[in-house]
């Protein structure tokens, strides 16, 4: 089935703001209600007393505006830019004409420096979008600063990867219940990413370290139609990855009140994590649909609804799985959003908001069937029923039983996770004076999770956990926004709510107070603060997960197997985050930006042994906490032949756990019946980058070809290297080497009658670099080998007789064999292969508009 989605697009928080004064010319007097028009749509407003106007809920885009009063001279300023979340200042002057006479144009100039943010915001222009050598959507932030990338995940300015907020125009599209997203769109449909860092409003919740808002296209008032197509199979063997990507929009404008979008991706790659070189069991194939449609019968109503969905589906490797990777795990995940907003403007100063939105995802994993795929197939997975307990033994290649391998049995678990998420929110923005807007809101949220998952604990047991709740949140938020001359502040708080729907647990509940402001110094030079609380409910999964098998089966503690328990009396983790930023104008295309952050984390998610009767058990507790620190700086710059911006973030971030299993793993995993609790030690986090630059460049080049170069440099992420007799001691002591890669995308652009092409050859890792992104430690299969313990000689007929070991085929295994044998298996041991960065690859994409 098609899904189309209806999103609204105009409402608090996806529009700007145009605010100015009109005066006279000679005299310098305000001109009372003159008219203000933007040229081509229904918007204007009528200058005050004072000669004072304000436009709220103005879309993003370059518009003409048109001031105009009986017995002056009609003007019309070209190239006025309206940005999301930001407001567009004009100083008009009209000129007194006794006779009507002609407009003068004059062309809007925008500002270089904003006073409108008060804490850092970085804005991923369609542009530069364009040419991003990125893959997935939610890694378009990837050059920002304050963002470190530790294997596939997304850290900013040393937080977790399930701090980061991600929203697609507004709406969040994060799964409360797991923490993974629930949909995923195509990069076509992005026109900007709005990327915060810190010190973002009081609207946004559930995020301590970051928000990144995916802007989706606007529709228009001509038909338009893209087509794209990009692949690397133009590439050697070792250097194809089986990546292609097919995508497909048309703006559809019904009349000039009802407009509409459309847009399909389909994305396909056999390695979609590559490294050193390619490997089996990686496969990806995603789709997403997406649609938007805006009827807007005046110009005081504007109804829009829009939706997507997605499917994500891949394989996964695992070292230990390499010789039966056809029972290791797959994964599943389908997505759908849908939502329908109403905006009412009375008036230019005063806007009102109603939005009704649904989020469903299904996350599914486990073994999937080996069959054929089309594009729109989902997985299917083999009946949990059926799974096997993964074991070693002697049918692998080598013929050797070693606790290395699983060569036999199933991935021992099976899970379909659900989650549905209901939400009504109203907002309100209010010019309620000349020098104060207030902004407000309320959203209230209904969610239904379901969840079943099989688990082969042992060869004779099985663990199965069921469960279905319904929690609700809510949330209000209030901030006033001052603008007085130079100085620019935010004053905000926002209160949190929400319950478990478990009986006997207390909702919690969060007060976050958020202030900031910015002055400009001259012209030319912003400072900025901004100080806050900010606070995020845990993920669902931790309060539920195997919370309803307490207590649990005695068999459990027979084989060993400690039990990782959700907690739902958890309550909130929370931040107290504060930055200084200066930015200016050094001199003109040359523009510098710093900024200092800090931030104290507490009551973080970890995990802690309860001792318990029959047999103890691993918890969800708020016991872990983190301390970040660290500096931001960056430059901007324009030449007739190069422009580009360059950025550095040097931080520090510390704590007591990287992520919330992460004692669990480290401690109880390792030695299940060792009851000794850990003991609280800071390290250096997991994602913990010292030093990271990165660069980006256009280039223009003869015949209007333009090049793009990217250039990422970064100190190595710590590790913890083995201790005596192979035991791990203290925690991320040692750090990987430097990292480096340079992409690069040539891109030409032709134009032929109503068509139009651009073609461009993506080049990723130019030089060739492979980094170790993983601690490699080479296997030492001479080291504490006694060819003499290998004494048996295994005949034809005997049950240990495999022919991996029988390297002559002479249907006998001599203990040589044998030996040799051993030493090829650890050998095959070492994942080498999974340390290193993918070599140089190359692509080329055609972009077809007309």
């Amino acid at each position: 089935m098609i899904y189309l989605l209806y999103v609204f697009f105009i409402f608090n928080g996806i529009s700007g703001k145009i605010q100015g004064t009109v005066r006279d010319d000679h005299t310098g007097e305000p001109i009372s209600y003159a008219d203000v028009i933007l040229l081509d749509t229904d918007i204007g407003a009528a200058t005050d007393d004072d000669g004072n106007f304000f436009i709220l809920n103005v879309s993003p885009g370059i518009y003409t505006v048109e001031v105009s009063y009986i017995g002056y001279q009609t003007k019309h300023i070209d190239q006025v830019v309206v940005e999301i979340n930001q407001t567009t200042r004009l100083s008009i002057t009209l000129r007194e004409a006794p006779i009507e006479i002609s407009p003068i144009t004059v062309t809007g100039i925008m500002p270089t420096i904003k006073k409108d943010m008060v804490g850092a915001t970085y804005i991923v222009r369609k542009s530069e979008l364009a040419h991003l050598p990125i893959d997935y959507t939610m890694g378009l932030v990837a050059f920002q600063p304050g963002v470190a990338h530790s294997d596939t995940a997304i850290h900013v300015r040393g937080g977790r990867a399930t701090e980061v907020q991600y929203m697609i125009d507004n709406f969040t599209i994060i799964d409360p219940q797991t923490g993974d997203l629930a949909i995923s769109v195509s990069r076509g449909i992005v026109d900007e990413v709005i990327f915060l860092p810190g010190g973002f409003d009081a609207e946004y919740g559930r995020a301590m370290s970051g928000v990144i808002n995916l802007i989706t296209s606007f529709p228009t008032d001509k038909l338009r139609t893209t087509a794209y197509a990009k692949t690397e199979k133009i590439m050697p063997l070792y250097y194809d990855f089986g990546y292609e990507n097919y995508r497909s929009s048309i703006h559809l404008p019904i009349s000039k009140r009802l407009k509409g979008f459309l847009s399909l991706d389909l994305m396909r790659t056999e390695d979609w994590d590559p490294r050193l070189f390619k490997l089996p069991h990686k496969r990806r194939d995603d789709y997403s649909l997406y649609g938007k449609w805006l009827f807007a019968p005046s110009g005081k109503f504007t109804v829009a609804l829009s939706g997507a969905r997605s499917r994500t589906q891949f394989d996964r490797y695992n070292t230990a799985w390499k010789f039966n990777l056809d029972h290791y795990r797959s994964d599943m995940r389908v997505g759908d959003l849908e939502a329908l907003s109403i905006s009412y403007l009375p008036n230019t100063r005063y806007l009102f908001n109603v939005s009704l939105s649904r989020l469903s995802s299904q996350r599914v994993y486990g073994v999937r069937q080996d069959e054929s795929y089309g594009p729109f197939d989902n997985f299917s997975f083999q009946d949990y029923t059926t799974l096997e307990w993964p074991d070693m033994s002697i049918d692998n290649p080598f013929g050797i039983y070693y606790p290395i391998f699983y060569s036999v049995g199933d991935y021992p678990e099976y899970q379909d996770k659900s989650s549905l998420v209901l939400k009504a929110n109203v907002s309100t923005d209010l010019q309620i004076h000349r020098y104060h807007e207030l902004k407000a809101g309320f959203e209230y949220t209904r969610m239904k999770f379901d969840n079943f998952t099989y688990f082969v604990s042992d060869p004779q047991h099985q663990l199965m956990d069921e469960y279905h709740y319904a929690p609700t949140e809510y949330y209000w938020y209030i901030q006033n926004n001052i603008d007085y001359e130079g100085l620019y502040a935010k004053i905000g708080c926002r209160y949190d709510y929400f319950s478990s729907d478990v009986e006997g647990i207390e909702p919690k509940s969060i007060i976050s107070p958020r202030v900031g402001f910015s002055f400009m110094v001259t012209e030319k030079f912003l400072f900025r603060a901004n100080i806050g609380r900010y606070a995020q409910p845990p993920l669902y999964d931790q309060m539920y997960s195997y919370y309803n098998l307490l207590p649990f089966p005695s068999y459990i503690t027979e084989e060993g197997f400690l039990p990782l328990v959700g907690n739902p009396n958890l309550g909130p983790e929370k931040t107290i985050s504060f930055e200084i930023g200066l930015q200016g104008e050094v001199r003109e295309n040359l523009l510098a930006t710093l900024n200092l952050f800090y931030k104290d984390v507490a009551d973080l998610i970890g995990t802690r042994l309860v001792p318990w009767t029959p047999h103890n058990y691993v918890e969800y507790r708020n016991v872990e906490y983190a301390n970040v620190k660290g500096v931001e700086a960056i430059l901007e710059f324009a030449t007739s032949v190069f422009a580009g911006k360059v950025s550095y973030t040097l931080s520090w971030a510390r704590g007591t756990s990287s992520y919330a299993e992460d004692i669990y793993f480290w401690y109880f995993v390792q030695d299940p019946e060792d009851t000794t609790p850990p003991p609280a030690t800071e390290y250096w986090l997991d994602f913990d980058q010292r030093h990271r630059i990165f660069v980006q460049g256009i280039i223009t080049l003869p015949l209007q070809t333009q090049m793009y170069l990217f250039g990422y440099f970064g100190e190595g992420f710590p590790y913890t290297p083995p201790g005596p007799e192979g035991k791990y001691e203290e925690r991320n002591v040692e750090r990987l080497p430097f990292q480096k890669q340079i992409d690069a995308v040539i891109s030409k652009s032709l134009k032929l009658g109503r068509f139009s092409f651009t073609i461009s050859a993506e080049i990723l890792n130019l030089l060739d670099h492979r980094y170790e992104i993983a601690p490699h430690f080479p296997a030492t299969p001479y080291e504490n080998i006694d060819p003499g313990d290998f004494t048996t000689y295994i005949s034809l007929h005997s049950n240990y007789y495999s022919p991996g070991s029988d390297l002559n085929h002479d249907g006998l295994i001599t203990p040589y064999e044998r030996y040799t044998s051993f030493l090829a298996l650890i050998t095959a041991s070492d994942d080498w292969i999974s340390a290193y960065t993918a070599p140089r690859r190359a692509r080329i994409g055609v972009t077809i508009n007309f």
